[in-house]
């Protein structure tokens, strides 16, 4: 029996290469997986912006397939500079049991909820999962929306406590 990860349409780095790690050293992560750096391509039009969530956050990485923009990752950090956040949105669907299985191995079930329409999966303590970076809580939230193509749109944070 394998205990591989299982392959993303894209290389993510391990999320504790990510989270709590210095913003320049979570971007250098995502650049040794392959991610390059974000640039508006000429061609993006209005609709792949919407579907890639880049009127809501301005990305620091690119994943590209064949000079096609496929994905964008955001990394958002704290006061003493240690990524908090990093949010990945896809024009590509990835089932979100399988990018937790990657970032959260044994990360339990999720807390799940929404229709048809929009589904989302909570992985964190509000689902009973211990999973952690450098001691820390994380939480993994991945969302679906029909409209979209059921494009993976995921934010990986860290749970401070109160």
């Amino acid at each position: 029996m394998s205990t591989a990860p299982p392959t993303l349409p894209f290389p993510l780095p391990p999320l504790d290469g990510l989270l709590l790690r210095r913003r320049a050293d979570a971007l250098e992560a995502l650049a040794l997986a392959g991610w390059g750096p974000f640039a508006i391509p000429i061609s993006l039009d209005v609709e792949r912006r919407r579907l890639l969530n880049i009127d809501l956050a301005d990305p620091d990485a690119a994943w590209n397939v064949d000079g096609e923009l496929v994905a964008v990752a955001h990394v958002e950090a704290d006061r003493a500079g240690r990524v908090t956040l990093v949010e990945v949105t896809a024009a590509v669907p990835v089932p979100p049991e399988q990018l937790a299985a990657a970032w959260l191995p044994g990360a339990g079930e999720p807390r799940l909820s929404g229709g048809a329409d929009a589904r989302q999966w909570v992985w964190g303590p509000e689902s009973g999962s211990s999973a952690a970076v450098a001691g820390e809580p994380v939480r993994l939230w991945v969302c679906t929306e029909r409209a979209y193509g059921d494009r993976l749109w995921a934010v990986a944070s860290v749970v401070r406590r109160g």
